[in-house]
């Protein structure tokens, strides 16, 4: 039993650390996102498409757990600014299917990109022993990922 609470006391640990240090520190951003004109649904589904490419409506509705009316008017207000498309699906026209634009696909790139450039910054204040600890534990987690979801990673949000 002792090796049990010994599992809990140290997720409740690192839990804690996580939340503690989270909030005791100054939110940081990459400027790109904070100069979006998006709102947090635009943002949801902008990505969705940027990760999974051509989408239903309602494969889009079921990730975001939200109906497909929602969706429409999200996928309505992305079309207005030039960043998603509709198209009908040769293989049935019932079916409406979105994607990113040229534009869209160049917003979600740049967003992926600004974090990637953050993520580099931090990684370059670190010496070389921390780079390797990050990179270990960095592999870790994804092989974890990986096993406790089959070997695909994590379910999309």
């Amino acid at each position: 039993m002792k090796h049990s609470d010994d599992r809990h006391r140290l997720i409740d640990e690192i839990i804690d650390i996580g939340e503690r240090e989270s909030i005791s520190m100054r939110p940081v951003m990459p400027e790109e996102w904070l100069r979006l004109e998006l709102t947090t649904s635009q943002l949801k589904v902008l990505l969705w498409l940027h990760s999974h490419g051509i989408s239903r409506v309602s494969e889009v509705a079921a990730a975001l757990s939200t109906s497909q009316a929602v969706v429409s008017g999200v996928l309505d207000r992305l079309v207005h600014q030039g960043l998603v498309e509709r198209v009908g699906d040769p293989a049935d026209r019932r079916v409406v299917l979105c994607s990113l634009t040229d534009e869209g696909r160049a917003l979600a790139h740049r967003l992926w990109q600004s974090g990637i450039e953050h993520g580099r910054a931090l990684l370059e204040e670190m010496t070389e022993e921390e780079l390797r600890q990050v990179r270990d534990a960095v592999r870790l987690v994804f092989d974890i990922l990986k096993r406790a979801h089959g070997g695909s990673g994590p379910p999309a949000p």
